[in-house]
């Protein structure tokens, strides 16, 4: 086997490479906490994982020849702690899970959300040298943005296949982006802020695709009523809270938990008295941030543009420039020359 780790800032990124069916399934165990069973491997065993841990959330893609596997049962018997989602590339993947009336067939360019079976189920992939995208998001950070942006805790996930095309597209888009940004194209490492910010950036558009009990919820709130019982101190407490913890990986369920009030009463507080949300007005204070130290640096500090923006959480370099022009009349390479 062939392997090779690289471990940069909170990011964990391995690679394997074999053709011994032992290791296949160690593997796909011990990185993919999947625990397989091969049970046929008709053009020969060969395995082949890009792993890209980021804590709450892992990148995935994985080549095989072709392969039959069950997913134990005995080794699921409590709940899953994360919900998988497949983008198939290559070849067929099925995807059965006979106890809970579920069978699904991946090609390339469809997206599915599988969320395992405990009772046991089977992979069956087809087709020349099959591979795969596969994101991984942990449960409770679904649960944490569903709270945040709905008010519902108790996240189900109803359907299995993207609520429309463009939805799809925008879900393949997302995980293409994010994946770019954990690569750290910049050299350096990736930092903590923009870490924190993919993971819910993925989790919060995996709400928007596939279908769950988030849904009904934003159709139901529409028509909720508004005239909660939320004053200014408390908005004022979270923006006190925001500034003095910008440089910290924060959710808005921190800052709702720094006012004393639930994720989803901030979200309406923010809206009513400064027409905007926790998030973007955590943004405002980092572009801020950004701001001065573009402005404060000299021109043999070696500060980059790219370096600072990482540090303050912005991955995209087309979207900060976006955010900064809107804010300062200016691209951050300008402010950065003067």
């Amino acid at each position: 086997m062939s392997s090779s780790l690289a471990i940069t800032s909170t990011i964990r990124k391995v690679a394997f490479t074999t053709t011994d069916p032992a290791e296949i399934e160690q593997i796909c165990a011990e990185e993919l906490t999947v625990p397989l069973r091969l049970i046929g491997c008709p053009d020969g065993y060969y395995f082949s994982l890009s792993h890209t841990d980021a804590g709450r959330f892992s990148i995935d893609v994985v080549t095989t020849a072709g392969v039959s596997a069950e997913v134990r049962a005995a080794d699921r018997a409590e709940p899953p702690a994360s919900v998988l989602f497949v983008t198939g590339e290559r070849g067929l993947l099925t995807y059965e899970a006979k106890a809970a009336g579920i069978r699904e067939q991946v090609g390339p360019g469809e997206s599915v959300c599988i969320v395992w079976d405990t009772r046991g189920s089977r992979v069956d992939w087809t087709g020349d040298e099959p591979r795969a995208r596969g994101v991984r998001i942990d449960l409770g950070l679904l649960r944490d943005v569903a709270a945040a942006t709905t008010g519902v805790r108790d996240l189900v996930f109803t359907g299995t296949r993207p609520v429309s095309q463009a939805a799809e597209r925008h879900w393949q888009e997302t995980v293409d982006h994010v994946a770019r940004t954990l690569a750290g194209g910049s050299g350096g490492p990736v930092s903590p802020l923009v870490v924190g910010e993919s993971a819910r950036f993925l989790a919060a558009v995996a709400l928007c695709t596939f279908p769950n009990s988030t849904m009904e919820a934003v159709r139901v709130g529409a028509d909720a009523p508004r005239d909660l019982p939320i004053t200014a101190e408390t908005v004022r407490d979270a923006i006190s809270f925001i500034e003095e913890h910008a440089d910290q990986d924060l959710t808005a369920g921190d800052i709702a938990a720094a006012a004393g009030v639930t994720p989803r009463a901030i979200q309406l507080a923010f809206r009513r008295h400064l027409d905007t949300t926790p998030m973007a007005y955590l943004r405002r204070v980092r572009l801020a941030r950004v701001h001065e130290e573009l402005e404060l640096a000299g021109p043999r500090d070696g500060v980059t543009v790219t370096a600072v923006a990482s540090k303050w959480g912005f991955s995209g370099s087309s979207r900060f420039t976006s955010y900064y022009r809107e804010a300062y009349g200016e691209p951050p390479s300008q402010t950065l020359a003067s």
